[in-house]
């Protein structure tokens, strides 16, 4: 999550020396608060430079514009996901108990930050056209490649015939699944996040056992976020 930085007021960050390494994730938190306060269009490099407390030069040096911050930013928020996920599920063998870990984690990232989840993982602070659009379509769909190799897994130990052309329709319907259950669920706060899940367990589970079969096999199942 974004660190303290914009606590303080516009220009009142002292500058300070930080290793490279930790400069980069400071200017990503600076960054990420700043796309989620004012909106993408709306935050400028000058804005990430004051409120980090460093010049625009070194924001540049770093992440070389703020197409490259957003990136960043998104990269690194699905990076956190995706090792969350994996430690969540980590000796789950149950095809549906994988899924539901999988609602879970993701509905459980939307609830503790619902802000922050739209910018990063809703798909609505930048339009998806262009270079940008582009990138971020990449990320998404390396996010998606590991909703495919679970498939995969299951597929094979359910006997089934492996279908490319399905698995990976299957995979990036599961994606969108999770993205439009999410704006439903901001849209209706007042249904307890179990409910989510469970819709979102439901509905995963039986489109699979359409391409998988009904026994899904036993050693991995699908599941995946937006």
């Amino acid at each position: 999550m974004p660190a303290n930085a914009l606590q303080t007021s516009p220009g009142s960050a002292p500058r300070r020396r930080l290793p490279r390494a930790a400069r980069e994730q400071q200017l990503l938190d600076v960054a990420e608060q700043l796309f989620i306060d004012k909106g993408y269009d709306r935050t400028s490099i000058e804005d990430v430079a004051r409120a980090a407390g460093v010049s625009r030069p070194i924001v540049y040096q770093h992440h070389g514009s703020k197409e490259g911050l957003y990136l960043a930013c998104v990269k690194r928020a699905r990076d956190l996901f995706a090792v969350r996920l994996a430690a969540a599920r980590e000796g789950v063998d149950d095809p549906r108990e994988q899924v539901r870990i999988s609602g879970e984690v993701f509905f459980a990232e939307l609830e503790r930050d619902p802000d922050r989840w739209i910018v990063l993982f809703g798909g609505a602070a930048v339009p998806m056209i262009g270079e940008l659009g582009h990138q971020l379509t990449e990320l998404r769909f390396r996010t998606v490649d590991h909703t495919i190799a679970h498939l995969h897994d299951a597929v094979t130990s359910a006997g089934s015939a492996v279908d490319e052309e399905r698995i990976h329709a299957f995979a990036h319907a599961i994606s969108g699944v999770g993205e439009q259950l999410g704006r439903w669920w901001i849209a209706n706060p007042h249904i307890p996040r179990d409910r989510v899940v469970q819709h979102y367990t439901d509905f995963i589970i039986g489109g699979a056992q359409l391409l998988i079969g009904p026994g899904l096999g036993t050693r991995s199942g699908p599941g995946g976020d937006g």
